[in-house]
């Protein structure tokens, strides 16, 4: 704990350094952080605050500023008017404006590219009070003009910008404000970011141009890495709000890099091997987009330090500007990714800097779509741990955590927080979607509960029995039965036939009228029928007692899908548990979660089944394990996943 009026700002120590000084165990002091915890108001996007332009007043020379030569400026003022939108219920209208990315201070390029005598209008902002005159707009003029020039090539009247369009002394707004800002972003049909490098020769144009066309030849790869070190080395790549702006803006996102006025020509003619043009006709700016920027450069440097040569730049550039679904592609297998985003989302955020220290947990929060937040204010009041307070976060909304004390410890409270969790958090995915990440994303406990004890949610236990093992279907020359009916067909001649019965109707059942709709059914239908067509190791699964359906219930209802034919070294009792949320496509917020692990179970005694998290069912996870539920529907069961033994030692005690 601090004396001081905010978090402590502890991320780069290690987590056994934070309990010894909390004198507790880090679960402890989560529990104490689990206190704070609120849900964030959604009402607040509703009536979104935008600017829009009125046209420009000529004033008096008599009133008008004079400039640094002695001359007087040119006069006119640019009035910003105020109006609301509607993101979420507005439809297109709603979504119909600008917003815009920058850093609040001015950069060193920024300030050399302003000449201090230009005579510039002004610009002036509508006050919130009715009949009061405008007044001078807190956003720098620079940014204002290339703003408005971008609106005007795109067509949009409406404007959102932070500094102007937040009421900065109310405390309440701001904050929901920094709950909800993700959303600013992520709705906006015309988010862009203004950097500040400046692209001034043609040498440089040229370079942008092979990178933006993957046609970079081998002796430029050098000049081209120089470039892009350059360009992410600006203020806007450093900052932890605008990480979240560029993020949360997704595709959408487009980069502004001012260029010499002489470049102009070139810029516009400059095309690709297709012939089509490269940058859109946006007078003094290269405009291209975000996402295919940082894709990029991300395969850009990754195979350029497999050379050995600047790596230290190729990894500067790689923290500043990344493409997750590149950089945390999964070299070990076929599949695109086994390890989720927000493990390395935290730690990009914990480099980046930032004013309030406190804001990262909300930042957080947004860029890893969490439904449970933390109440900043009461933790600054506290002085509580930002490092602990950051675990508490990430355990609070699911993220899966490796919890068994029988595994190889990869995470140790010998590292930091952003360290550990990346180490510790589960990494076996098996995506089956070329969505991978996305995939991950959703792969959270649902409604999880915190006790001194663990982790309570809810789901379905599985006694996995029988392992099939089958030639690939794929090699099969004259089948004509679909994967699926073919299977159950062969499920009714196996020794164990009684016991799928319901199963080999469900399967029929579910071929004829498969329901597109439910998309996690139809992942796991995907991932069967292509573990048949391979030839991998299937494994039937029944609801474990005492949680069937009915007693004495002893059907099997789903199939679990091995990584290969040879998993599972025979049919000894193992346990999986699985639990499905749906989400809604029409709530950006309301995200589909969904578990599937194969477990081993701690059963407590017969008569301690009470509900209470001390007799419940321990599960303690061996790893991703994908599998088709084809049941009626059961009543959801409580289940406990203890705390790695670590996470509950106490610090040692001190010498008097």
């Amino acid at each position: 704990m601090s004396d001081n009026n905010g978090v402590v700002k502890d991320t780069s120590l290690r987590l056994s350094q934070i309990r010894d000084k909390t004198s507790s165990s880090i679960i402890s002091s989560i529990l104490d952080i689990q206190k704070h915890t609120f849900t964030r108001d959604k009402n607040w996007l509703r009536s979104l605050e935008c600017l829009y332009r009125e046209e420009a007043i000529e004033e008096p020379s008599s009133k008008r500023r004079r400039v640094a030569n002695g001359s007087v400026s040119s006069g006119a003022s640019q009035v910003l008017k105020r109006r609301d939108l509607d993101p979420v219920l507005g439809g297109s209208s709603g979504r119909d404006y600008v917003a815009v990315s920058y850093t609040w201070e001015p950069s060193e390029e920024e300030e050399d590219q302003e000449p201090e005598d230009e005579t510039v209008k002004r610009y002036l902002v509508e006050p919130r009070e009715a009949g009061r005159p405008a007044v001078l707009s807190e956003v720098r003029n620079a940014v204002w003009r290339r703003t408005l020039s971008y609106a005007d090539y795109v067509g949009c009247k409406n404007i959102w910008i932070d500094r102007e369009c937040i009421d900065q002394d109310e405390s309440g707004e701001k904050e929901s404000a920094i709950q909800n800002m993700h959303l600013v972003y992520s709705l906006s049909e015309f988010p862009v970011a203004l950097l500040t490098y400046s692209i001034d020769t043609e040498e440089e144009l040229d370079l942008l141009v092979s990178f933006m066309s993957e046609e970079v030849s081998v002796e430029d790869e050098p000049a081209v890495l120089d470039l892009l070190n350059n360009i992410t080395s600006g203020l806007w790549w450093t900052r932890a709000w605008t990480y979240q702006e560029d993020y949360k803006a997704s595709i959408r996102m487009k980069l502004l890099l001012p260029h010499h006025p002489s470049l102009e020509e070139r810029k516009r003619d400059a095309q690709d091997s297709q012939g089509d043009g490269i940058f859109p006709e946006l007078t003094g700016e290269i405009c291209i987009n975000s996402a295919i920027f940082r894709e990029l450069a991300t395969e850009f440097c990754v195979a350029y330090r497999k050379k050995a040569e600047k790596r230290d730049i190729c990894d500067k550039i790689l923290r500043a500007a990344p493409k997750y679904n590149v950089y945390l592609r999964d070299e070990r297998c076929v599949r695109s990714a086994s390890r989720a985003m927000s493990p390395q989302i935290i730690s990009d955020i914990v480099s980046r800097d930032i004013t309030l220290e406190s804001d990262r947990l909300a930042i957080m929060a947004n860029c890893c779509t969490y439904d449970t937040r933390l109440n900043t204010h009461a933790l600054n009041k506290s002085g509580s741990s930002l490092s602990l307070s950051i675990l508490a976060l990430y355990l609070l909304n699911g993220e899966l955590m490796e919890n068994h004390p029988s595994r190889p410890l990869r995470g140790t409270l010998e590292d930091n927080v952003h360290k550990y969790i990346s180490r510790q958090s589960l990494d076996s995915f098996r995506p089956p979607t070329p969505n991978a990440l996305t995939f991950i994303k959703g792969c959270r406990f649902i409604n999880p509960k915190f006790s001194i004890d663990g982790t309570q949610t809810r789901g379905y236990i599985w006694e996995l029995g029988p392992i099939i093992r089958r030639k690939p279907m794929k090699l099969q020359k004259y089948r004509t039965l679909p994967e699926l009916d073919e299977f159950a067909t062969e499920l009714s001649f196996q020794r164990f036939s009684d016991s799928c019965t319901d199963l080999i109707h469900d399967l029929l059942g579910w071929v004829r009228r498969r329901d597109h709709s439910w998309e996690w059914l139809e992942l796991m239908t995907a991932e069967v029928e292509d573990a048949l067509r391979e030839g991998k190791s299937l494994r039937l699964g029944k609801l474990a007692e005492p949680y069937r359906c009915k007693s004495g219930d002893d059907q099997y209802k789903a199939i679990f899908v091995g990584d290969s034919n040879n998993d599972w070294k025979d049919e000894s009792i193992s346990y999986a548990f699985t639990s499905v949320w749906p989400g809604s496509d029409d709530k950006p917020e309301d995200m589909h979660k969904h578990v599937s692990l194969e477990v081993d179970v701690k059963w407590p005694k017969q008569e301690d089944f009470e509900g209470r998290s001390s007799s419940l069912p321990k599960l303690y996870i061996k790893r991703w394990l994908n599998g088709l539920c084809l049941f009626k529907r059961c009543p959801l069961q409580s289940v406990l996943f203890p705390w790695h033994p670590a996470l509950l030692e106490e610090p040692p005690e001190q010498d008097d």
